[in-house]
């Protein structure tokens, strides 16, 4: 899978199968395999989707703990509502259930039984049956109908497709969790402003705010710029990133704290978008699907796919336009001590200071920069 559309909803493959120790829907840890997938189509969130397959045929599908977005759905999807999936013969099957709030635990969704009578109206979506269909599953029943069960829970409803296919599970999920709360979240007072970071080696999650970043001046962990794309300086204006932005890029990765690239603000620090940077992608007056697509590639070219996956989020800020004029927010954390320090085009090294950016003098001062580096 490389990319499939839901609705307005896109999900991509991020990385390939990556073989490990992982975390099951009991919480037990398992030997299998680690897919992951980046959903797109919701402003600046960067959600990642990740599927373990292990080796004795059971799966997990949930929440990634690399995520930017509404502290509302990491709540209450990152680790109550992963969706546990089960081998039938050469099938895998999973129980649907829809997210509500408990009757017992205040302010707490938990997955709860729902029948074919009402399915569209618990997971809030339409003609559910018939969009999974178009995914692969192969039958929406109970448990009873579709695995001969006759065991207590014979009559929880259950999806069933091909054990061979990643995309079934990952759409189950999508749009039997992350849409129905979604639904929730945009009904829910002040949720939709309340953005945070929760990284994979966060102690806690973080403040994820354009307002709030703006409030800040450009220090070691924060830049603005106007473009990506174009520079008086540089005289350039074509479909490579400015060496401008690429050095700072480089510099955060070799930083020592999380830091953000605010694109499309002024140097008074307002909110001007990065219209004026589709003529240098294409697709016309409205084109973020190829700015994004052109700044990723430049990114992943200079730096490697591991790195940018990894290490770099590209997200965008609504300010009034959508995605015909947002500001992009490039969200950088930094590599670990004792990688490779990261290099610009010419192989130079670059480095964060509360001043900006810039190259060690010497070849002594990096020595001493590398030894000194501690990850916050």
């Amino acid at each position: 899978m490389s990319e499939i559309k839901i609705g307005k909803l896109s999900v991509k493959t991020l990385s390939s199968e990556e073989k490990g120790v992982y975390t099951d829907a009991a919480n037990a840890e398992k030997e299998g395999t680690a897919y992951k997938f980046l959903l797109d189509g919701i402003g600046n969130f960067s959600i990642i989707i990740q599927l373990n397959e292990f080796d004795d045929g059971t799966a997990v599908v949930g929440l990634d703990g690399d995520y930017i977005g509404p502290r509302f759905l990491f709540t209450h999807l990152y680790s109550r509502l992963r969706i546990g999936i089960n081998s039938f013969n050469d099938q895998k099957w999973c129980e649907l259930r829809a997210p509500k709030l408990s009757v017992t635990k205040q302010n707490r969704f938990t997955a709860q039984k729902t029948d074919l009578d009402c399915l569209d109206q618990d997971f809030m979506f339409n003609d559910l049956i018939g969009t999974l269909k178009q995914f692969g599953i192969k039958d929406i029943n109970t448990r009873e109908s579709i695995l001969n069960d006759s065991s207590n829970r014979k009559n929880q409803i259950s999806a069933i497709w091909d054990g061979r296919s990643l995309v079934s599970p990952v759409v189950v999920f999508v749009l039997t969790r992350l849409v129905p709360l979604m639904n929730i979240l945009v009904e829910t007072s002040g949720a939709l402003e309340d953005i945070i970071y929760y990284g994979p080696n966060s102690i806690a999650e973080t403040s994820y705010n354009l307002d709030l970043l703006l409030l800040k001046d450009e220090n070691s962990d924060l830049e603005f710029k106007k473009s990506a794309f174009f520079s008086y300086e540089e005289n350039t204006g074509g479909e490579n990133i400015t060496h401008d932005l690429e050095r700072n890029v480089v510099g955060m990765l070799n930083g020592i704290v999380d830091s953000h690239i605010l694109i499309g603000i002024d140097k008074e620090n307002n909110k001007v978008g990065i219209s004026s940077d589709y003529q240098f992608v294409g697709g016309g007056a409205s084109s973020w699907d190829s700015y994004l697509l052109t700044l990723r590639n430049s990114l992943i070219n200079l730096l490697g796919i591991g790195i940018v996956t990894n290490h770099i989020s590209i997200g965008w800020h609504d300010i009034g336009e959508a995605k015909n004029n947002p500001v992009v927010d490039i969200f950088i954390r930094p590599l670990p001590e004792g990688f490779e320090l990261a290099k610009d085009r010419h192989g130079e090294i670059w480095i964060r200071s509360i001043n900006g950016t810039q190259k060690p003098y010497t070849l002594e001062q990096l020595e001493e920069y590398k030894r000194l580096r501690k990850i916050k």
